[in-house]
């Protein structure tokens, strides 16, 4: 039997952690991360007196993995948030989301307002355009090949900047690659995420933006390659009275690359905005 933490979503058992005490600050993960992923902010959050909520989404790693592709949408992702929230008992959040996570983030602040406190949004986009959406493809084939190689290579040069690859000894591909041959990661699973991704070309969410009133904060990482800055500034437009912050020299897997920025920007953004008692 397992001993992890798990909450029934719909018939889906969700993976969840929480740590450290204080206010609640819920962390989503971007398409292909793990609660892992988020080890930097993790830390420094639960240090600083929060408690920090994460989970994987259904088609994540510890958390289970529907076989129907109509199983998988931002809504969904977002339902399932509720849920998780109503189970812990966090009736408000400071909500914080990168890449899928963020968009996922977005459509949670505008479905179920009165859990969100504040919203970060951490290189995501609203919309996807021409060369978005044949990346997020190429990334589809390598899911599709069930080859954690190929898998490996549709992305890694659009998810880490070059300085940051560069930093890296040879043996990084391969660890990456280990990563993802892990059988916690399931590559169909991986397709009905990126194909969940990929309504957002047909179906933008910028024009619902203007609904989102929680105080926002948009990061976008100066050398993203898969989502760069453009749509965090489309998003930050739309947005009323959000802050736009671009991190320097990082790519898009900016809470990785950038840990100690991405730390100081929340932690400022957060305290700025606490719960009030009521």
């Amino acid at each position: 039997m397992s001993s992890l933490p798990f909450v029934n979503v719909s018939d889906v058992r969700i993976y969840y952690e929480v740590v450290g005490q204080g206010e609640p600050v819920v962390l989503l993960n971007g398409i292909f991360m793990s609660t892992a992923s988020w080890v930097f902010q993790r830390n420094h959050l639960a240090r600083y007196g929060y408690t920090v909520v994460l989970h994987d989404m259904r088609g994540q790693w510890e958390s289970d993995k529907p076989r129907d592709e109509k199983a998988y949408s931002l809504e969904i992702h977002a339902e399932d948030l509720r849920n998780l929230l109503d189970f812990l008992g966090f009736r408000k959040v400071h909500l914080v989301g990168t890449s899928y996570g963020g968009e996922v983030a977005m459509v949670f602040a505008l479905k179920y307002r009165e859990y969100v406190n504040d919203l970060s949004i951490i290189t995501s986009v609203s919309e996807v355009h021409e060369a978005l959406r044949l990346t997020a493809l190429r990334w589809l084939e390598g899911a599709m090949s069930r080859d954690p190689r190929k898998f490996v290579l549709s992305w890694i040069n659009d998810v880490y900047s070059e300085n940051f690859i560069s930093r890296q000894d040879r043996t990084f591909f391969t660890r990456l690659v280990e990563y993802f041959s892990s059988q916690k990661f399931d590559f169909d699973a991986a397709t009905f995420l990126l194909k969940s991704f990929l309504r957002l070309s047909e179906n933008p969410i910028t024009q619902l933006l203007k609904d989102i009133d929680v105080p926002t904060l948009v990061v976008a990482a100066e050398e993203d390659r898969v989502k760069p800055p453009k749509y965090s500034k489309i998003i930050a437009r739309s947005i009323p009275n959000s802050t736009y912050v671009e991190v320097r020299e990082a790519g898009h897997a900016v809470v990785l690359e950038k840990p100690g920025t991405v730390n100081y920007l929340l932690t400022g953004f957060i305290r700025s905005n606490p719960m009030s008692n009521h």
